[in-house]
């Protein structure tokens, strides 16, 4: 079912093509996708941008399927689960600096790098609570964006792109079980993958007088091994939004995206593995899911004075269905942030 929600919100997009006949254009409040999508857009022969993204997740409650569950349920030794402790809210942060450069008018290059700061609250079985955190970068992404086509007020560029590891997979913090020592930290607070990932996409924009809209399609392919036995599960996304410009400098729009991500394959063997009851974020057979998200956004274009081609973006998202591999922490919203500037 989840594909074929992704694959039907993309299509539709890309069924648009060749609807309208003019100019498509990015020098408008709208002519970038709403800030949490990321690689929506190329530039121009000699064209530089910097960008700044940040992005806040809450994660509060658990869920398996598509059931809420208690924290006495995850915690009741004679229960479904058994688990001796639980993650009940887990924010995250993430800094994205980026930077895009086009060679010339049919490739445009890419580069970003996150700074990731996580937090995960637990409660035991015997009532104890703490909170583990880490903070480090994530993997750092190079590619670059090719034109396909542009035609009238419509193009479609594929990006390609490949994460490098240099983010981490051996973050450490103290637990009441391990005081005064540091131990491993889960999966799911680690900023980093340890593999090479393919991070491939293909886009379509379409613009009228007053109106713009897009969809995108992409994916994270990991690659071998890391170097502590395991690699993240893939994941596969598909979006499409629309936008209504009110004025030169202003547009507002509404997206929907869905996404769906694997377990992971294979095992950290200093972390309890499959089957083992201590904690579900340490199993890696309790990491995949699905999740459909809907939200709105705002795009502020400057067109004079000293920060003239400067854009700011902001954006609310809120899941309205969730499909997880659990216990799993869920997902309650997300809202991004950013500023882009252009250098012509």
């Amino acid at each position: 079912m989840m594909r074929r929600v992704l694959g039907l919100s993309v299509g539709f997009a890309f069924m648009m093509v060749g609807v309208i006949q003019a100019q498509w254009t990015s020098s408008r409040p709208d002519g970038h996708a709403p800030i949490g999508v990321m690689a929506d857009h190329t530039h121009e022969k000699g064209e530089i941008m910097l960008s700044y993204r940040y992005m806040y997740m809450d994660m509060v409650g658990n869920r398996d399927g598509t059931d809420q569950l208690s924290i006495a349920e995850i915690l009741d030794a004679n229960g479904q689960y058994g688990f001796m402790i639980t993650p009940t809210r887990m924010p995250m942060q993430m800094h994205m600096f980026g930077v895009m450069y086009a060679p010339v008018d049919e490739v445009t290059l890419v580069a970003s790098l996150p700074v990731i700061d996580l937090f995960m609250d637990h409660v035991t079985r015997a009532g104890g609570e703490f909170t583990t955190n880490s903070i480090n970068v994530g993997d750092l992404r190079l590619g670059g964006m090719i034109q396909l086509a542009r035609f009238g007020e419509q193009s479609v560029h594929a990006t390609a792109l490949v994460s490098l590891p240099v983010g981490a997979i051996d973050e450490t913090d103290v637990t009441p079980a391990s005081s005064p020592n540091f131990v491993l930290l889960p999966y799911p607070m680690q900023t980093g993958s340890g593999t090479f990932d393919l991070r491939p996409a293909l886009t379509y924009l379409g613009q009228s007088e007053w109106w713009s809209w897009g969809g995108q399609a992409s994916a994270v392919i990991r690659t071998g091994t890391n170097d502590n036995d395991y690699s993240l599960g893939n994941r596969y996304s598909g979006t499409f939004w629309g936008a209504r410009r009110f004025s030169d400098w202003v547009s507002a729009s509404a997206r929907i995206e869905g996404t769906t991500w694997d377990d992971i394959d294979g095992a950290d063997p200093r972390l309890p593995g499959p089957g083992a009851l201590v904690v579900p974020t340490a199993r890696p057979d309790l990491r995949g899911g699905s999740r459909i998200d809907v939200g709105v956004g705002v795009n502020v274009y400057i067109r004079k004075g000293v920060l003239k081609a400067t854009r700011l973006a902001l954006e609310g998202m809120v899941p309205i269905y969730q499909d997880l591999d659990g216990p799993q922490l869920e997902t309650d919203w997300i809202v991004t942030g950013g500023v882009q500037y252009t250098i012509f």
